[in-house]
């Protein structure tokens, strides 16, 4: 009988894959990080531990073994961080779904901006730079700011903005030249949209604004975001440039999107996609407005156990926006519920109390979350700048001696 292999670093207690997959869980192989192993544990006959899951190579080694060990007829990926290495695997072993050659441009931001770029779609300059001497040309045509990330990276690890060519120069004597990728900078708003696409067609499309921006981790200032009113004039403008983009893109099985916009006057502005679910608690924003966990549907029509497409979305009318608290550099010393604030669908406490920071490393580092709801994208925004300042009420810190 064929098996099912599915690579997952999120713990259980976000996505209850026993749950969701009840029906072949005597027949799922699961890989996953050291620190969701022990919850999963019981949930299915094979599970293996990897530490430093996100980025060692074991994961790639484990899979080749399942792969050659087992009837494995269907392998199962959710983040950014598997997409590829999952990719690789199905080629190598003749297993069905996303392959390589059509995942990598849906993964590298140098061939995303190529091709969003020839579908008619606006893109800030970009360059691949082989070493500090292009940076610096680059940077003189384009001007500072410029912003540097990696190609392949996601959730904002590696990303800079560089604003003189002192810091550039320094920072291309470090860079992989081939993971490397640069950008003019855009001001202005920042919006995700996110929604579920089926071989290159968008079957359900939602457009939030972002409250600060996905580099405020830097400055451990909150991010989050609130769903636009669909009669928004910018849900639409929005909307139609998501289908242009994924068209641009190779074509995919049903599976979520996550697309990031900026807004420069009148004009929007490819940032980047990816052909997976949004992070921080997009899930949970996504799940309270249409009824359909994404997650669930994603992963239980991978298994074979839906069928994506035909699946109806709701629309509960409402406006909800989510909140990740960075952490700060010091001692965190205590956390209280909040109390009367019903429009709060979520608290999420990320962490054990105490517990030092040396800060956030990336956009959805936090130690602190919220989910709102609101009648209206105005009052669920109104709600989260609450729980801003909600957020330094109830916890309690001591200043590491750096910061006196």
């Amino acid at each position: 009988m064929s098996e099912l292999l599915m690579v997952h670093r999120i713990p259980r207690s976000v996505t209850p894959l026993g749950d969701w997959l009840a029906e072949v869980a005597d027949r799922v192989t699961l890989v996953t990080g050291d620190e969701a192993f022990g919850p999963y544990r019981a949930s299915f006959p094979h599970v293996y531990a990897v530490p430093g899951y996100s980025d060692n190579p074991a994961v790639d080694v484990l899979l080749d073994e399942v792969c050659r060990q087992r009837p494995i007829s269907t392998l199962v990926h959710v983040t950014e961080d598997d997409i590829l290495r999952c990719a690789r695997a199905r080629d190598r072993h003749g297993i069905p779904g996303l392959r390589y050659s059509e995942a990598l441009p849906w993964r590298d931001k140098y061939l995303m901006k190529q091709r969003v770029r020839a579908a008619g779609v606006a893109v800030p300059d970009f360059a691949v730079p082989r070493d500090a001497g292009e940076a610096l040309a680059f940077a003189g045509r384009a001007g500072y700011p410029v912003v540097v990330k990696p190609r392949t990276g996601f959730a904002s690890h590696g990303v800079e903005p560089v604003r003189d060519p002192e810091r550039l120069a320094e920072l291309a004597a470090g860079w992989d030249p081939d993971d490397v990728l640069l950008e003019s900078f855009v001001p202005g708003e920042v919006y995700h949209v996110d929604g579920f696409m089926h071989e290159g067609a968008i079957l359900y499309v939602s457009a939030s604004r972002y409250i600060n921006n996905c580099l405020s981790f830097q400055d451990s200032v909150p991010l989050g975001s609130v769903q636009l009113d669909r009669d928004d004039p910018e849900f639409a403008r929005l909307a139609e440039l998501a289908g242009q983009v994924v068209a641009g893109l190779p074509p995919v099985d049903f599976s979520p999107f996550h697309l990031e916009v900026f807004a420069d006057g009148e004009r929007l502005v490819f940032c980047e996609i990816a052909c997976r679910l949004g992070g921080a608690h997009i899930m949970e924003t996504l799940t309270y407005a249409t009824g359909v966990n994404p997650a669930q549907l994603w992963i239980r029509h991978q298994a074979g156990l839906e069928h994506g497409p035909g699946v109806r979305l709701g629309d509960s009318g409402k406006s909800y926006g989510w909140l990740l608290v960075p952490p700060r550099r010091g001692r965190l010393t205590g956390i209280r519920e909040p109390e009367g604030h019903p429009y709060i669908k979520d608290f999420i406490v990320k962490t054990a109390v105490p517990r030092d920071f040396d800060g956030a490393h990336g956009s959805t580092d936090s130690y602190l979350a919220f989910v709102v709801e609101g009648d209206n994208s105005a009052q669920a925004e109104q709600r989260l700048r609450a729980c801003i300042r909600l957020a330094g009420t109830i916890t309690s810190w001591e200043v590491s001696d750096d910061e006196l």
